[in-house]
């Protein structure tokens, strides 16, 4: 434990460009498979919901409140350890308890039990962010770090696509094979019958044997050594306590203003993305089998997700790297343009016809709804010394995930099982709407951090 404490620096030799580049890919790589495992029960919602008999409001538990509740709280004592322990460790550890209880809540007989598999889940991701955080910081100097957040934050929308594919194609795949050759004898024997219980099995166990490629292959770095003299030296000193780090962050506005609107913004993505496919899921299943309907809506949603996320999460780290060194308000002014400009979007998407038209709009709606990604997570790091870098990190996703992930997928299931009596089948489109009007208040709290921004990053420095 003592070793572990005090890490040696990285051998220059083996910290090229290729390595930070393959350490950079590697974080990335965990952090899809985070986003895989956490959404593919969002895809695979609607049989779930059929085989079990749920309402949208448990859906919502699920996919909300039951991942949320442990994996934020948790993330702080974790990011506590994470400034005073083998960084590396942390994460190959995290990523294979997550994994194991997703390929386990393939095999959930119960709501009960899906509920206690979605909060092991949660257990287990909470060790990802906050360690990843501050090695990217210790691989990457302050003016590349923005670029650097939204490589590794293109986890999410690619997660989140390959979830979607996966899920989608992957579940109407086996609903067909099982339909034509019967359920295998073995598949049956350990409960996993129903074709979306395959899915789960098939995306938990890869990451089992990813974490043992994490602990082998990533080296860990001294703390602070991308930052000035002054800085690295706190680095390299006992790491902070959560109170020492709470104390700074309360002394920086722009640091709470940023984790509301941070906060809002990821409710409104929480609470979309499970239920808008949801809702082109409920319009196709009416001409076709469920199955087949999951496989049509998942194609061209995981092009909004995917296409969508994928450039918006890259455009807005490349721009705020661009005009950040010129104006540091633009780390968050940007990310609250393009979240304002998101809402008409997701309006017309969801006012047009099912159809290519909507998808491309929603596309774009997608798209700005991620631009804040690289540029928060940047902005964080540089707002504290090195040594509260991950306690910052886990502070932030605290605050997003007990507001977003935990109030967002629940309140969107819950607004719609509210308007079913008295608009029907458009019930959950009109709850989808409404979620989303909350990235005005959200853009409205970046652009207030934005004005605050300068004078608490320089105290920082």
């Amino acid at each position: 434990m003592a070793d572990a404490a005090k890490p040696a620096a990285v051998p220059p030799a083996t910290d090229s460009g290729a390595y930070r580049a393959y350490v950079l890919g590697g974080l990335f790589v965990v952090y899809t498979f985070n986003f895989i495992d956490r959404q593919i029960v969002s895809v695979l919602q609607e049989p779930i919901r059929a085989h079990f008999d749920l309402a949208d409001w448990q859906l919502g538990l699920l996919t909300g409140p039951a991942f949320a509740f442990l994996y934020a709280i948790l993330g702080l004592p974790i990011a506590m350890l994470a400034d005073r322990w083998h960084r590396v460790n942390i994460i190959a550890i995290a990523l294979a308890v997550w994994s194991a209880f997703t390929a386990l809540f393939g095999l959930a007989g119960s709501f009960m039990t899906l509920l206690l598999m979605r909060v092991g889940v949660g257990i287990g991701e909470a060790g990802g962010s906050p360690p990843s955080h501050s090695l990217i910081s210790d691989y990457f100097p302050p003016n590349k770090r923005a670029g650097a957040m939204s490589v590794y934050s293109l986890g999410i929308p690619i997660g989140s696509v390959l979830g979607i594919l996966f899920g989608g194609i992957g579940y109407h795949a086996v609903a067909t094979w099982y339909a034509e050759n019967g359920v295998p004898g073995w598949l049956d024997a350990i409960g996993a019958s129903e074709p979306w219980r395959v899915a789960f099995l098939l995306v938990g166990i890869p990451g089992i044997l990813l974490a043992l490629v994490v602990k082998f292959t990533i080296r860990e770095p001294k703390r602070g050594r991308q930052d000035a003299p002054q800085a690295a030296d706190g680095g390299a000193s006992k790491s902070r306590a959560l109170g020492k780090t709470l104390s700074v962050l309360f002394s920086k506005p722009a640091f709470w203003l940023i984790a509301l609107g941070a906060a809002i913004a990821s409710l409104v993505g929480y609470g979309l993305f499970p239920w808008v496919l949801s809702y082109f899921v409920r319009i196709y299943a009416v001409d076709v089998p469920l199955s087949e309907a999951v496989a049509q809506a998942a194609i061209p949603y995981a092009f909004v997700v995917g296409g969508g996320g994928f450039v918006g999460t890259l455009l807005g780290g490349w721009l705020t790297d661009k005009f950040g060194p010129k104006w540091l308000g633009a780390y968050l002014a940007i990310p609250a343009i393009a979240l304002a400009v998101s809402y008409p979007l997701h309006f017309v998407a969801l006012s047009l016809p099912v159809g290519t038209m909507a998808f491309m709009v929603l596309a774009v709606g997608s798209a700005l709804l991620s631009f804040w990604y690289g540029p928060v997570w940047a902005t964080i790091q540089n707002l504290v010394p090195p040594d509260m870098r991950a306690m910052s990190s886990a502070v932030l996703l605290f605050v997003i995930n007990i507001i977003g992930l935990g109030i967002g997928p629940f309140a969107t299931g819950a607004l719609s099982d509210f308007f079913r009596e008295s608009y029907g089948a458009d019930a959950l489109r009109i709850a989808i709407l409404v979620i989303a009007l909350l990235v005005l208040p959200a853009a409205a709290l970046f652009y207030a951090a934005s004005r605050r921004l300068s004078k608490d990053w320089e105290a920082a420095r």
